[in-house]
């Protein structure tokens, strides 16, 4: 017996109309009723036969539905304004806009030694142009308002950090990066700054849910194991399969 509910009915009409824009002529109602039936029958004797046992996907699947269904209430959460706050507060990082910099630089020969640098720099500092020194290579001569974090994903892990921890308007280095030594002239530092909260409100409410959401989901998770004895193999006897 295959009964479709009323509930489930306006499911299948309110699914229509969110993706064509309007509601479904009895015509196309008719057909996805029939489609429903057939949907309803075929998953009925796939699982009389047995197939859901043992096939990952659908174990996955299944796996993931009840992990939905236990975070599914956070999405409707709505904090008040002091706990929205004191999370915004304590998460600023990651609502803050990113520092940035502007920044010259010259990539040295290898090997080039300590005077040949200073040297390097008294020309530099003396109005030499930059793009006329230096081993050269693929990377930009000139940097403008950059994130830090943008730089390293360019030059290569720390660069951007060591660049903007230098001082102003002076040729500086070397600063190593993932293609050898720079010389580098600061030009702009701007520092990171955080919004106020009524800029971010929806992108800090958005982020408190999905917080919201992690814990269900692990309370779920701790949940579940409580209900079940759990036996496993003597791996220290036996080995690990």
């Amino acid at each position: 017996m295959l009964r479709l509910t009323e509930a489930n009915a306006q499911k299948l009409a309110e699914g229509f109309a969110a993706t064509f824009q309007r509601p479904p002529t009895p015509e196309e109602y008719r057909n996805l009723v029939k489609e429903w039936v057939i949907e309803e029958a075929s998953v009925r004797e796939a699982l009389a036969l047995g197939f859901d046992n043992g096939d990952t996907m659908i174990r996955n699947r299944l796996r993931s539905k009840m992990e939905f269904l236990a975070e599914a209430p956070a999405a409707a959460m709505m904090p008040d304004d002091a706990t929205l706050e004191a999370f915004y507060k304590a998460n600023a990082g990651r609502f803050a806009s990113p520092g940035q910099v502007s920044f010259e630089q010259i990539l040295l020969p290898p090997g080039a030694k300590a005077n040949d640098i200073e040297a390097l720099k008294t020309k530099l500092e003396s109005g030499a142009d930059p793009t006329t020194l230096g081993s050269g290579a693929m990377l930009p001569p000139q940097v403008e308002d950059m994130s830090t974090a943008t730089v390293e994903k360019v030059f290569g892990p720390g660069f951007g950090a060591a660049v903007a921890a230098l001082p102003i308007r002076r040729w500086s280095g070397p600063v190593s990066s993932g293609y050898g030594a720079h010389l580098v002239r600061l030009e702009v530092r701007r520092e990171e700054v955080l919004p106020p909260l009524d800029k971010v409100r929806d992108r800090v409410l958005a982020e408190w849910r999905a917080d919201e959401a992690r814990q269900m989901r692990e309370e779920y998770k701790h949940r579940l194991l409580q209900r079940y004895t759990v036996e496993l193999p003597d791996f220290e006897t036996k080995g690990q399969p």
